[in-house]
């Protein structure tokens, strides 16, 4: 399967919400998604979305990297990526995380951090792609981060 991962576009709205359903979990409406992204205050702080699609051109995951208003550093982002359980292990994540990468590396991040539920796909995943796990919420999500730049090292 060859996956292109590409800039989110308002029609991969219904597929978003689908898969932030199924694979995180998220009681996630089409139009709650869309009211966030149209109050996201895109002058002070950073959002980039993208999403891999199939051969017919279907979102099939997303990864999404932003600021994190509540304790703003420029170079600091805050990482959602998920993909459709349909298309588990067959690489969606790794593409939509190499594209991450090139726009953490534009922006001279220097922290990526994720939430996620420990012993999920996603714990899993931050864990191969040598983030390290930072703290426990009270929701039960463990917290992940990622230090950049030189001293950080290199992917997997």
């Amino acid at each position: 399967m060859e996956i292109l991962v590409r800039p989110f576009h308002p029609h991969d709205y219904p597929r978003l919400a689908k898969i932030r359903c199924e694979a995180e979990g998220e009681d996630a409406a089409v139009e709650d998604i869309r009211r966030y992204d149209e109050r996201w205050d895109y002058a002070r702080y950073e959002k980039v979305r993208v999403v891999a699609q199939d051969e017919e051109g279907v979102a099939i995951g997303y990864g999404e990297l932003h600021h994190e208003p509540d304790r703003f550093d420029p170079r600091a982002y805050f990482l959602r990526l998920a993909v459709d359980p349909a298309y588990h292990r067959r690489g969606v994540a790794t593409a939509i995380w190499e594209q991450i990468q090139g726009e953490l590396e534009e922006r001279s991040a220097t922290v990526v951090r994720v939430l996620t539920e420990e012993g999920s796909p996603g714990a899993a995943g931050a864990r191969r792609q040598r983030f390290v796990r930072s703290g426990d919420l009270t929701t039960g999500q463990a917290s992940f981060e990622l230090r950049l730049g030189r001293s950080a090292p290199p992917s997997r």
